[in-house]
């Protein structure tokens, strides 16, 4: 007998605050503009690759058991 509804996964609740800073992050950079410029890096450009290790981390958060 196989375990039908085991194979779904979620991202445990650390995983999910992670990625929740992280779009914070993103929106203080992209939309509103309040992160200033770091090594020569926008703000606007810290808040897109903040979204973008948003989205990673819940991915790896599903595909990884226990992350």
């Amino acid at each position: 007998m196989t375990r039908r509804f085991g194979s779904q996964r979620a991202p445990r609740n650390a995983t999910v605050a992670v990625a929740l800073v992280l779009v914070v992050v993103g929106v203080l950079g992209t939309f509103l503009g309040l992160i200033p410029a770091v090594a020569g890096v926008s703000g606007e450009t810290i808040g897109i690759l903040a979204y973008v290790a948003a989205t990673v981390v819940m991915l790896l958060g599903i595909f990884l058991r226990g992350l």
